[in-house]
């Protein structure tokens, strides 16, 4: 995604909200442990680069209830989504961390002299445009984008009926690399029927069937959707777009699995014991290994190393339609150490593979699996890191005949 910085300015103040539960009480001596698998608490990692959590309430709208407790809660589960998916493929990596004060996550309120209507557009909603009008305030309240990773609830969307979920509802995600970027949710998941204040209680809105009269899940599409297919939704697009500020793009090969597919929508696979016999959500291998080598997850990251790599590649200029393997010869360097790299298909919106590289050279063919192609033109995008966390992205652009 593009970043694009408005002009003019929007007054309104900044200020910093701390959770008033302590660790213990979030995570709750409550919790059943046959039913359920409770993520760890959020704890101070002490990074250098954090992520800041914001809470962005237009004029004529009042902060949610107990919102910052809320929100502390909902990234603990995200956050475990990441450090699990980390260990599972035996990755040294912890995490995402956050801001902390007196032990206690940081929620940064700003408050606008705008209407929520300035921002969503109401009623003709457009998420990009909120992107465009909200993330210049954040910026100029709490710093570039650049240099600082955002998660940002958005108190802009309506109270009317609507297809999906509530009018105005948005979700979306955005690189600056290697330093930056932002996620941006809107903040009907803060609601009480579906985000507590507490790990244990949340775990049970995971389990809670109970119909949300007159509301339509965006996954499952049926009217009257349950409770726990707005918080998967919700809780997982926030890990999903997350996903996209941290520089991934979508991998549908294992749709129902890959938190970068729709895999988002069964969260609950990952914490009710009721269903170890199914899968468990998280990363494709090759996006966890561009995970590890992020400045907000990474470890032993050299952050006076600001000089990407540099690749060449060689691949046929014509491939016979129906071939389903497609070669490419990658040639790079690195001045410290080479990282992983990305294939992606902007057509089928997919990622389609990926390798580990190591040392500070690379000299290789891969071959890549896609489905028959047809006649026309097959368009590839791969990105690259370095172990540093800095990326570049090359093209491929082949004839089909």
């Amino acid at each position: 995604m593009q970043f694009r910085r408005r002009l003019g300015f929007t007054n309104f103040a900044c200020l910093f909200a701390l959770l008033f539960l302590a660790e213990s009480t979030l995570q709750s001596a409550d919790i059943d442990s046959a039913k359920y698998r409770a993520p760890e608490p959020l704890r101070d990692l002490g990074r250098s680069h954090k992520l800041r959590l914001v809470y962005f309430v237009p004029a004529d709208r009042e902060p949610a209830a107990h919102y910052a407790e809320k929100i502390s809660v909902l990234m603990t589960f995200v956050a475990d989504l990441y450090r699990e998916d980390f260990r599972a493929k035996q990755v040294t990596a912890t995490g995402p961390d956050f801001e902390f004060r007196e032990g206690r996550p940081i929620v940064h309120l700003l408050r606008s002299t705008n209407t929520a209507a300035f921002y969503s557009g109401d009623p003709d909603f457009d998420g990009n445009r909120q992107w465009d009008r909200i993330v210049p305030e954040v910026e100029r309240s709490l710093g570039s984008l650049r240099t600082n990773l955002y998660v940002i609830f958005c108190e802009t969307y309506a109270f009317g009926p609507a297809k999906f979920e509530w009018p105005g509802g948005f979700a979306l995600g955005g690189a600056s690399r290697p330093d930056g970027g932002a996620g941006l949710f809107s903040a009907w998941i803060l609601r009480d029927e579906f985000c507590a204040t507490n790990i244990a209680r949340q775990l049970e809105l995971f389990d809670d069937e109970t119909p949300i009269k007159g509301r339509i899940a965006n996954h499952h599409r049926q009217p009257d959707s349950a409770r726990f297919e707005f918080i998967e939704d919700g809780f997982g697009a926030v890990a999903h777009e997350l996903g996209h500020a941290l520089g991934l793009p979508h991998d549908l090969r294992k749709d129902n699995q890959s938190i970068m597919g729709n895999g988002f929508r069964y969260l609950r696979y990952n914490y009710l014991k009721r269903f170890d016999a199914k899968p468990r959500v998280g990363f494709s291998d090759e996006h966890t290994q561009m995970l590890r080598y992020t400045r907000f997850l990474g470890e032993q990251i050299d952050l006076t190393d600001n000089t990407p790599p540099h690749f060449n590649l060689s691949y046929p200029t014509t491939l016979k339609a129906g071939a389903t393997e497609v070669p490419i010869t990658v040639k790079g360097e690195d001045n410290a150490a080479l990282g992983a790299f990305i294939v992606f298909d902007p057509k089928r919106d997919t990622t389609i593979g990926g390798a580990t590289l190591s040392g500070k050279t690379v000299a290789q063919e891969f071959k890549f699996t896609v489905p028959a192609l047809k006649p026309g033109e097959l368009n590839l995008r791969l990105n690259f890191t370095d172990r540093s966390g800095n990326h570049v992205t090359a093209k491929v652009v082949i004839k089909v005949e």
